[in-house]
């Protein structure tokens, strides 16, 4: 089992503090990164990744520190960025070769077949002579994705790795990162919140500037479970003043159902219900609100 553990993170950008004092451990499998846009996640993933430095830290894979500006850390990592850039002149094929070549994969034959490989693993074998400039946006996502894992890092670094995916692919994808996620640590940006309830064994909340939460996904759920109610209404009234406390609204044959944090809004005959992940998610957010520690 491989396992990556970061101490004490800080980061500032001029005078505004992003990271302070954050500090996490993860093991092979996937971890779900939660935090709302602006507390720091791509950051974070920026810093593991050694495109930005960190002010204070340190980090340590399977107990020895590392460096991560070293050609060690780099050959242990894969990251996919929110943006991620294509050589959109070459194939999928020459692309694919390419990042081999960039990783020191010297012997040919074990090239073409770690290509082989990830086609495969991401349904490109149609697409291995066409241009990457050519393909849609969901395609090259898949080959954006294949980059990152290329050559088999222990450590794959996702931010927001289902941009531009369909429902159908996002599921492929899910269930091959799964799958892959048995020998790697996987450190996951979602806002899918649900979707990481589905394959993350663990959870991280990012908030005021440090982890907030740490834990599996069932953990947290249990820790925010009598925090949701649910009621029905038969019209829908104006909620704008207890916006933070609304969850969920959707609509049956003759009414509306209200999923809220109680603390916020106060809505007749709600009874208590067990939140989904995306539900304690955000009424955990909302407890750190009511705390000052947001």
């Amino acid at each position: 089992m491989n396992v990556l553990k970061f101490f004490n993170v800080s980061k500032r950008f001029g005078k505004t503090v992003v990271l302070e004092g954050t500090s996490a451990s993860l093991s092979s499998g996937i971890t779900g990164l939660l935090g709302v846009n602006g507390s720091g996640k791509t950051t974070l993933l920026r810093i593991i990744a050694g495109l930005v430095d960190y002010d204070l830290g340190e980090f340590f894979f399977n107990g020895e520190r590392v460096s991560l500006k070293s050609k060690f850390w780099r050959a242990k990592i894969g990251y996919l960025p929110q943006s991620p850039a294509l050589y959109e002149r070459m194939t999928v094929d020459e692309f694919f070769d390419y990042m081999l070549l960039l990783s020191n994969w010297r012997h040919q034959g074990k090239r073409k077949e770690r290509i082989e490989e990830v086609v495969r693993l991401l349904d490109l074998i149609s697409y291995r002579d066409v241009p990457l400039g050519h393909l849609s946006g969901g395609t090259k996502q898949r080959v954006a994705i294949g980059q990152a894992i290329i050559h088999d890092p222990p450590v794959l670094l996702l931010d927001e790795p289902t941009n531009n995916l369909d429902a159908e692919e996002r599921i492929h994808f899910h269930n091959c990162l799964v799958a892959e996620s048995r020998k790697r640590v996987v450190l996951y940006v979602g806002h899918v919140v649900n979707d990481l309830s589905l394959i993350c064994s663990k959870i991280l909340v990012l908030a005021g500037r440090r982890i907030r939460f740490e834990g599996a996904p069932e953990e947290l759920i249990s820790l925010m479970r009598g925090n949701v109610k649910e009621a029905s209404l038969t019209e829908l009234r104006d909620f704008s003043s207890g916006s933070l406390g609304i969850l969920r609204i959707s609509r049956n044959a003759d009414s509306y159902i209200v999923r809220y944090d109680p603390r916020f809004v106060d809505l007749p005959n709600g009874s208590v219900v067990t939140p989904t992940l995306e539900e304690a998610y955000r009424v955990f957010y909302n407890s750190l609100k009511l705390e000052g520690a947001n």
